[in-house]
């Protein structure tokens, strides 16, 4: 039995259609560990935005949002670059 790590984890929730990709991509590619490890620390971080009422949460939530478009934005162009 694989065990999947937590980072790829994140990223086959997101993107379903492409598990044997990622997959396939993580096992081979440290950058695409790393957008992994980044996406999934992303996400945890932006859930935690999202539930904080401290005064910082909107822009952090914002800057959070942003940097989650950008990283799946660079996982849809290593599935892309990988076919």
């Amino acid at each position: 039995m694989t065990v999947i790590k937590s980072s790829v984890f994140k990223v086959l929730e997101t993107f379903p259609g492409n598990g044997d990709d990622i997959k396939r991509l993580f096992k081979e590619n440290r950058e695409f560990q790393s957008i992994c490890e980044d996406y999934r620390q992303c996400v945890e971080a932006l859930n935690h935005w999202n539930q904080s009422n401290q005064k910082e949460a909107p822009n952090r939530r914002q800057e959070y949002e942003q940097l989650l478009k950008e990283l799946m934005d660079e996982i849809y162009l290593c599935l892309n670059e990988s076919v």
